[in-house]
């Protein structure tokens, strides 16, 4: 070995780059440690942001579900869960949704194509006749939590349901009255009966379901007797047409008698106030010539003897004669003659 080698600084050298390497791995390492950490951070509030905030769309609400349970009822808009422990469910609310019975709707054309289904229109009524309705069922959610809850999520089970329900009332609904009834004047209160029952039936499963609206499209008898309810209907309508007509004349009679009654009583009582009047008005004229006959009877026999000559002398032909004319020349000769001619012809 080399006199100029000495062992001891060449170990030396060794351990000081060893601990030179394990130093700078540390720093290398702890550097790393510190970005890795952060990323798990960030991961995190990216994972926290995606699965904490949702957003409810206008017309909608969200019923929020915390490990199984209802916790909350979430407005349209950004709302925030607790990730991995919230579930969320988003309800339609204002959506009007339309169940069809009788019929379906193949195309809305125009023209417009349906296909019956009698199987559902077909109905008994209170006096043991078939009706066929062809009927419309229009809701809206009320109370999303409760129809979450209570009504299957499959969408054909809960279709089958809130069908079923409507129409098992419906016909009970029409099994109260008579086929008569149902095609005429109760058309109007069998929808409205039907809507507070089903609504009824509704709020005790507490399905959240609020009915909006139970249309008849179409109530008919079946087709093998419709022609004898078509000639029913024509009778009916004539009779209600005579009873028209006979209630216009009756109308009219009567108003005429009690115009022409009128009439006659306002005649006697306009005579009865005339006679009274004039009654009264002699009545105090006697009263008061009485009291002026006891304080003076000649003016008062004289003044009744003038009012009565007023009467008479204008009646009267006055003739005056004097005793130093020619009464020829006053008295009127031709009126005489005239008067005396006439008396034979009257005989």
């Amino acid at each position: 070995m080399p006199d100029f080698f000495n062992e001891d600084e060449f170990f030396e050298k060794g351990r000081r780059k060893q601990r030179f390497d394990r130093e700078r791995m540390k720093d290398l390492f702890s550097g790393k440690l510190g970005f890795i950490k952060y990323i798990i951070i960030l991961l995190v509030i990216l994972l926290v942001a995606k699965q904490g905030f949702y957003i409810v769309p206008a017309g909608s609400r969200g019923v929020v579900f915390r490990l199984g349970k209802v916790s909350s009822v979430s407005d349209q808009g950004v709302n925030f869960k607790l990730p991995m422990i919230d579930r969320v469910i988003i309800v339609n609310t204002e959506k009007i949704q339309r169940f069809e019975y009788g019929y379906r709707t193949i195309s809305v054309g125009p023209p417009a194509r349906y296909q019956d289904r009698l199987e559902e229109s077909k109905m008994l009524t209170g006096d043991n006749k078939i009706v066929e309705i062809d009927w419309v069922l229009q809701f809206q959610i009320a109370n999303p939590a409760d129809f979450v809850v209570n009504i299957p999520l499959d969408e054909t089970l809960m279709t089958k349901m809130i069908r079923d329900v409507a129409e098992a009332t419906l016909r009970q609904v029409i099994a109260s009255r008579k086929l008569d009834d149902v095609l005429t004047t109760e058309k109007e209160a069998s929808q409205t009966e039907a809507k507070q029952l089903i609504q009824d039936k509704m709020n005790e499963l507490q399905t959240g379901i609020f009915i909006v609206a139970v249309q008849f499209q179409d109530v008919v008898p079946p087709k093998a007797v419709q022609a004898a309810f078509s000639e029913i209907n024509s009778a009916r309508a004539e009779k209600e047409r005579l009873i028209l007509e006979a209630d216009k004349y009756s109308n009219e009679i009567i108003s005429k008698a009690k115009g022409e009654v009128e009439k006659v009583l306002n005649e006697a009582e306009a005579y009865r106030f005339r006679r009274v009047s004039l009654a009264e008005g002699e009545a105090a004229r006697i009263t008061s010539l009485n009291q002026a006959y006891q304080e003076n009877p000649d003016l008062v026999l004289n003044t009744l003897w003038f009012e009565n000559m007023q009467d008479v002398w204008p009646k009267l032909k006055v003739v005056l004669i004097d005793d130093d004319q020619d009464s020829l020349q006053i008295l009127p000769l031709r009126e005489l003659l005239d008067l005396t001619s006439e008396a034979p012809r009257q005989n």
